[in-house]
């Protein structure tokens, strides 16, 4: 069980973990739900006296210069309408770990008490979580900006018998759902409507999932890094300590730091004397890319963990102070995703270049003028047999994918909503991106240690020259290629134990 309260703190790992496993349960601590009634009930004083509040007593967006008209019966049609015309959206659902990914976070800044909302409705969405229901979100749609307007309306929708939810290994209608669980839909207020929609809790669930992923994935690629230096003898100079920290790069002290760890952790080896001075880019300077592309996902990590934290409503509704003792709404722009925008642009330009890098060792792998010798794309019988040729063009057409994928979302603004949202961060777009490059990264990395079992292999029988590593690191179960066969299925099992937790 996660209890939230106003000052609790989360971590992109917490919210992995309770994404993954639909058992994990939230729920408002006493002091979260004694800062949210006093924020409803300060939002609700400033509206009874007529002060303007944006989405209560006026239209949404550009329509902010309208009377909403919502009083009374009408109030409650407002905000359906805010939730049905952003009943659109388009593309494949959102996976379901972005979605309770999402939601956690929208709980997250409701229990700071800056929200406004209703406590019944805060209730209902608890509920919604923890019933293990997950709403079907369309993947595309938001801009980041004014908030993950779509896509939280589409989590929003089911409150009130609205949209789809995946249920039970099906997929129902929210008016089936509300009936299967014996529930009522919500009566909303339009200020509830807003304080679930309007801000970039969306965005942010897709970053702090890729930055989890891209996390494992660095890692894995400095061990499979250290079994390249342990399996070839390479000359290791180029992991010296104090090369790296002259250098005065802390990501790149780390990570030939845990490049040494590993080959410690493998029992370590002797130089192989026949191997150059110098090593080729990708082995000599692995710990300089690597580091980079470390420092690069820890400048995210500050970033995400800060919009996890923070509040990003619109308007806030603060409490009374010495100068405004009853409370006041505050207007602005705390919605404008943009460093979401460049957090995930910064993971996938990290993960695209270990990539690189990794597409580099695995051909320094298969050549046998790099390799030591052993037989050309490291068949037992070159010529009969192909090898890892299948694989290497599989991993060459990931990392293709991949530079493709990456570029520059933050600076893609596309003003929209009539010159409403001029300008806007495409957060939505960088984050779902990096988060799709970790499944990629994943099936490169997958190749590489394939190629590496695969020598270690041909090494042990006496096809390939050169002595076997001692120990290899903990890894899937690996059928030597004796004879060529096919690899989908274990590219994809290995894959998929880089890219998940372990159990």
């Amino acid at each position: 069980m996660f209890t939230l309260n106003p000052d609790s703190s989360l971590l992109p790992v917490d919210l992995e973990r309770f994404a993954r496993e639909s058992k994990h349960q939230v729920a408002f601590g006493v002091e979260a739900r004694s800062v949210v009634a006093r924020s409803h009930q300060v939002f609700c004083k400033l509206r009874d006296r007529a002060e303007p509040l944006y989405g209560s007593t006026t239209g949404f967006g550009p329509f902010v210069t309208f009377d909403s008209g919502a009083d009374g019966a009408s109030s409650g049609e407002h905000a359906i309408g805010l939730l049905e015309h952003l009943g659109a959206g388009f593309g494949a659902p959102a996976p379901t770990e972005v979605v309770r990914a999402a939601m956690f976070i929208r709980l997250l800044t409701i229990c700071r008490g800056y929200s406004g909302i209703s406590p019944g409705v805060v209730e209902a969405y608890l509920s919604l979580l923890n019933s293990g229901a997950v709403p079907v979100v369309p993947s595309i749609g938001s801009l980041g900006a004014s908030g993950d307007l779509i896509p939280l309306a589409h989590i929003a929708r089911p409150l009130v018998g609205r949209g789809h939810v995946a249920f039970n290994g099906a997929i129902l209608s929210g008016e089936t759902f509300l009936a299967q669980s014996q529930s009522v839909a919500v009566q909303l207020e339009p200020r509830d409507a807003l304080a679930l929609v309007n801000g970039t809790s969306f965005s942010t669930a897709y970053a702090a999932l890729a930055l989890t992923r891209a996390w494992r994935l660095l890692i894995s690629a400095e061990r499979l890094c250290a079994l390249l230096f342990v399996t070839l003898r390479c000359n290791p100079q180029a992991l010296d300590p104090v090369l790296h920290q002259v250098r005065g790069h802390s990501g790149q002290s780390e990570s030939a730091a845990a490049i040494r760890a590993e080959i410690a952790r493998l029992g370590g080896y002797t130089l192989d004397s026949s191997r150059p001075l110098q090593e080729i880019y990708s082995v000599r300077c692995a710990p300089q890319v690597l580091g980079a592309c470390r420092a690069q996902l820890t400048h995210a990590e500050f970033l995400i963990n800060a919009e996890i934290n923070g509040v990003d409503d619109n308007p806030l509704i603060l409490p009374g102070d010495a100068t405004c003792p009853e409370g006041r709404a505050v207007h602005g722009g705390n919605f404008f995703a943009q460093q979401i925008a460049f957090a995930a642009d910064a993971i996938n330009a990290a993960l695209t270049q270990v990539a690189v890098l990794v597409d580099r060792q695995i051909d320094l792998l298969a050549n046998p003028h790099q390799n030591g010798g052993a037989p050309l794309l490291l068949a037992r019988e070159p010529g009969r047999q192909s090898g890892l040729a299948g694989a290497q063009l599989t991993a060459t057409a990931l990392v293709s994918e991949m530079r493709g994928r990456c570029q520059q979302h933050a600076t893609g603004s596309i003003p929209s909503n009539c010159g409403n949202q001029d300008i806007v961060p495409m957060a939505a777009t960088a984050a779902r991106a990096a988060y799709d490059q970790t499944e990629h990264l994943s099936g490169v990395l997958a190749v590489l240690a394939l190629a590496l079992l695969q020598l270690n292999h041909l090494r042990r029988e006496g096809v390939a020259p050169g002595e076997a590593a001692a120990h290899l690191p903990s890894l899937p179960e690996f059928v030597p290629l004796d004879a060529d066969r096919a690899l989908h299925g274990t590219i994809g099992q290995f894959s998929n134990f880089f890219l998940h937790p372990a159990a």
